[in-house]
């Protein structure tokens, strides 16, 4: 992982020069090819991610996606879930949700949502419906997860 700064400034036409703004580039290559380097890098995002300034953070991004291209080249990648429960807690996990709030998304009462989730009721077109039209679940996966 490196990091390099370079200042730059291009003069438009027709401007003075101290009225041009110069700004600071930051350059990170992020390329990680063993387990060692992506233990470290896992432990620089947690490490990042705990800054009050971890939205911004260009180099947490870009070292994010250097994991995950390590991880995906490495085939660390989980498959998708393959039940209703694994495919709502990765949908509450995706809109940073609990169960309570996905239950007012999908207008189904709380006890009933978490039925559902644990099976112990079966699915009906009325929620398969819902789960499409408000959660944008493609209907194949539905279907799959229906039958």
């Amino acid at each position: 992982m490196s990091k390099s700064t370079e200042k730059t400034a291009t003069k438009p036409k027709g401007i003075p020069t101290e009225q041009v703004a110069t700004k600071t580039a930051y350059s990170f290559d992020f390329t990680i090819t063993s387990d060692e380097q992506h233990e470290a890098a896992i432990e620089q995002m947690l490490a990042w991610e705990q800054a009050p300034d971890a939205a911004e953070n260009k180099a947490l991004a870009l070292l994010a996606d250097a994991v995950e291209a390590y991880e995906t080249a490495q085939g660390h990648t989980p498959e998708p879930p393959t039940t209703l429960r694994g495919i709502l807690e990765v949908e509450m996990f995706k809109r940073r949700i609990r169960q309570r709030a996905l239950a007012e998304l999908l207008e189904v009462s709380e006890p009933r949502l978490s039925e559902l989730m644990k099976g112990k009721r079966e699915l009906n077109m009325d929620f398969a419906r819902r789960l499409y039209t408000r959660l944008k679940i493609p209907a194949d996966v539905i279907f799959s997860i229906a039958s």
